[in-house]
């Protein structure tokens, strides 16, 4: 008996017409890109994105809860994770914001803002409030229970989420324009400030004062609660992160490579340190030490008082926590990284699944890992039951307490700027300067800060949780009428759209 051998045919692609081993060539081509990208898939299907309490007991940690955020995995993904001392939010790209309990991971609330499908942007929080933009309109919701305040319109196209202070909530205009809005008031006219060039990062509210950067460089810092521009910062770089607030002082990124602490109350330079390449992303202030993660990649730790060099290290480009005597953070290949927290020393390292990402947390000692699958999970120190804060909850003001000016300079003087801040200059007498000081109030009382009271043709804001989706008659326009003052009025030459 002889066994047959098996019979293999393979054309061969010389035997095919000219034009179909193009056509052959170019398909294979096309699919090359989107085999790999499934056989990636089906590697870290095999991998749990959930860190076990064996991995985490390796480098000293817990994992204190995880949650998950309602997503349509199919249809969208969380584009935000907001952390907001005792509360985690998740916004997704077709509108649901999820409100987690940051100690339990409980979920408190779950609501759609805007229309189904529409991207949110946000979001911004304070003691009492929540507030989103979708699509041109202004939504602020109860922070506790999401419940919807009020709805309306903003002024034109907004570049990004809002802000929010105790008292207003502040909306970037892709034109440089900044808005405010009274959150008790939602139908006052809105105070705004043009300022140069266009604006693309949501305003940042730290403590007392509210700052924005934009496409020329500059760093626009006002008051929070009391709505004014006191002075503005320009570095030799970009600026495009938020800054970090510790009372009283800015601490500020740019592209130059510099980390700036400025007094937040006169504009003067506090100390600079220069993490020799850009930054592009946002300082954390924990305590008595400032981190910044330079774009080399590294992590800098300086004295947050007098910006001394405390310890860098290489290889991780973002910090996620600080505990008793370590140091968290994240390399460019995701990976959990334990440093310790006086020399900067290399102390662990954890591997987390693919797209698992570390969350900026310089508000308690609580280390939470995220996707945008809508997964989180919470890692804590060992033994470490009870949160370690080095932020406390802003307690809203008292009712009938005139608004406090934080920063406002003496009596008759401006504030003294600080090399490289310069203060608003006053108009030529021929043109109008956005960059002005309000004037004194007229003997009548005219004050350019107040509101004045609403047109007749201005639309309500709509208040209820049935009327969030409903449409919204156009937002009044930009222009105050003739009789009523102008705050801060932009300059004619200072469109951008000429």
């Amino acid at each position: 008996m002889y066994a047959a051998a098996p019979i293999s045919f393979r054309p061969s692609a010389s035997l095919l017409p000219a034009p179909r081993r193009r056509q052959l060539a170019k398909l294979t081509r096309a699919l090359a890109p989107a085999a790999a990208l499934l056989f990636a898939g089906d590697r870290a299907a095999g991998q749990s994105p959930l860190v076990t309490q064996e991995q985490a007991a390796r480098v000293g940690l817990e994992r204190a809860w995880f949650a998950q955020a309602p997503v349509d995995a199919a249809r969208s993904r969380v584009t935000t994770w907001y952390l907001y001392l005792d509360r985690l939010y998740a916004v997704t790209n077709s509108g649901i914001v999820t409100a987690l309990n940051a100690e339990t991971g409980e979920e408190l609330w779950s609501k759609q803002v805007g229309k189904p499908g529409y991207p949110a942007y946000g979001p911004s929080a304070n003691a009492d409030y929540l507030g989103l933009i979708s699509g041109s309109k202004l939504y602020l919701l109860d922070r506790h229970d999401g419940r919807a305040q009020w709805v309306r319109p903003v002024g034109s196209a907004p570049s990004s989420g809002p802000a929010l202070s105790n008292q207003y909530a502040y909306v970037a205009l892709v034109t440089g324009r900044i808005e405010a809005y009274k959150l008790d008031d939602p139908d006052a006219r809105p105070w705004y400030y043009q300022s140069r060039g266009r604006t693309f990062l949501r305003p940042t509210v730290s403590g007392e004062l509210v700052s924005w950067p934009t496409t020329e460089g500059f760093l626009y810092i006002g008051r929070a609660d009391d709505p004014g521009v006191l002075f503005r910062l320009q570095t030799a770089g970009d600026i495009v992160t938020s800054p970090a607030y510790q009372e009283p002082n800015l601490y500020i990124a740019s592209t130059d490579g510099y980390l700036y602490c400025i007094n937040g109350t006169s504009g003067r330079e506090q100390w600079r340190y220069s993490t020799g390449y850009a930054i592009r992303s946002s300082p954390a202030i924990v305590g008595q030490q400032a981190y910044v993660a330079s774009s080399e990649p590294a992590i800098h730790a300086v004295n947050a008082q007098t910006g001394a060099w405390l310890w860098d290290a290489p290889g991780v480009g973002h910090f996620a926590a600080q505990g008793k005597q370590h140091v968290y953070g994240s390399d460019r290949f995701g990976n959990l990284v334990v440093l310790d927290a006086k020399s900067g020393v290399l102390a662990a390292r954890m591997a987390t699944a693919e797209g698992s990402e570390t969350l900026v947390n310089d508000q308690s000692d609580r280390i939470f890992l995220v996707n945008d699958h809508g997964l989180v999970q919470c890692l804590r120190e060992i033994g470490a039951v009870e949160p370690t804060f080095y932020q406390k909850l802003p307690a809203p003001p008292a009712e009938g307490a005139a608004p406090a000016e934080a920063g406002a300079a003496p009596a008759g003087a401006p504030p003294a700027p600080a090399p490289g801040a310069e203060p608003a200059e006053p108009p030529a007498e021929d043109e109008t300067n956005p960059f002005a000081e309000p004037s004194a109030p007229d003997a009548d009382g005219g004050n350019p800060f107040a509101e004045a009271p609403p047109r007749a043709d201005e639309p309500a804001a709509d208040r209820t949780d049935r009327e969030m989706d409903t449409p919204v008659e156009e937002p009044p326009p930009d222009e105050p009428a003739p009789d009523e003052p102008a705050p801060d009025e932009p300059a004619a030459d200072d469109n951008p759209f000429r």
